[in-house]
């Protein structure tokens, strides 16, 4: 009896057996199948290319004209500081086309634009929201418009004229009676500073092309001017600002030339020194440069500016 039931079992495992290999067949075939029309489905060229690129944008533009660089008008800034109702309603349409997206309609510090910034805008409403970097006098906040913010959102709005940003800046002081008010020390430092009693000089522009054509010509020229700058420092020993300038460079040939790379620091000794506070060494400075009292930079400063200046650097 149990041989029989043994044998049953046997019989039984053998038919499974066969059914699995029948239902295996059946399931790979059709597996096949399915490839097979999936393939020809496909652009098969395609498979070795990348999806296209974006066209390059071939619209014609028109080049910059030659513009003449000018001087704007001398200006009051006694006047400028002080509060005037046509100034203000001026300010409302330059704020709202240059500082609203950022700043808020309100000043606020919620515009649209700002969301992403971090850290984010000035607060024009709230005096005590944030801190303020440099300061919200109007002679104060008149040099973020000049300067900038390094390493915020906040850029420098230099091309907009004199007048027009005491404008912006009166406007903004409508946000709230608690902005402090100027004084004379600050009226008078704010003009030492950009000279705005005398006219602010705008820069020339040129086309692109045109400037290309005369790199080559104005490099030719800048290295004979810089030559005859590194012999007359190279030269003095007497002025108290070559002696100085000699102590804190490696490279007097590099830092002349990174002097001459960017013109900004002959502003002001302020400029000067945000200037060498941004990697001193590569630009042939010693580390010792941003150790020197206020008196050593400011020699320096005027120092280089007037030999630049008479060298047409």
């Amino acid at each position: 009896m149990s041989n029989n039931k043994n044998q049953d079992t046997e019989k039984l495992f053998k038919g499974l057996e066969k059914s699995y290999g029948i239902l295996y067949m059946l399931l790979l075939t059709f597996l096949v199948f399915l490839g097979t029309r999936y393939v020809s489905t496909l652009d098969y060229n395609n498979l070795f290319y990348s999806p296209g690129m974006l066209a390059a944008d071939t619209t014609m533009r028109a080049e910059l004209p030659v513009k003449k660089g000018t001087t704007t008008p001398p200006i009051d800034i006694v006047k400028f500081t002080s509060i005037d109702p046509a100034l203000v309603e001026k300010g409302k349409g330059l704020y709202t086309s240059n500082c609203a997206s950022c700043h808020g309609e309100t000043g606020a510090g919620n515009g649209a634009a700002g969301a992403a910034l971090n850290p984010p805008p000035r607060n024009f409403v709230d005096l005590n929201a944030q801190q303020w970097k440099i300061g919200k006098k109007i002679t104060e906040m008149y040099v973020t418009l000049q300067e900038g913010i390094p390493n915020t959102g906040m850029a420098s709005f230099s091309t907009i004229p004199p007048e027009d940003r005491f404008a912006i800046l009166q406007y903004v002081h409508t946000f709230s009676p608690d902005y402090p008010r100027e004084n004379p020390d600050d009226i008078a430092k704010l003009d030492a500073k950009y000279s705005l009693s005398q006219g602010v000089k705008a820069a020339n522009q040129i086309p692109v092309n045109l400037a290309m054509e005369l790199e080559i010509l104005d490099y030719d020229t800048l290295k004979q001017d810089l030559t005859s700058v590194m012999n007359i420092v190279s030269n003095d020993n007497t002025d108290p600002g070559a002696i100085q300038f000699k102590k804190i460079v490696s490279d007097p040939n590099k830092a002349l030339n990174s002097l001459a790379s960017n013109m900004a620091w002959t502003e002001s000794s302020e400029s000067f020194q945000k200037f060498l506070s941004i990697d001193p060494i590569n630009k042939g400075f010693k580390a010792e440069a941003l150790r020197m009292s206020p008196e050593a930079l400011s020699q320096v400063q005027q120092y280089l500016a007037g030999v630049f200046a008479k060298n047409r650097v």
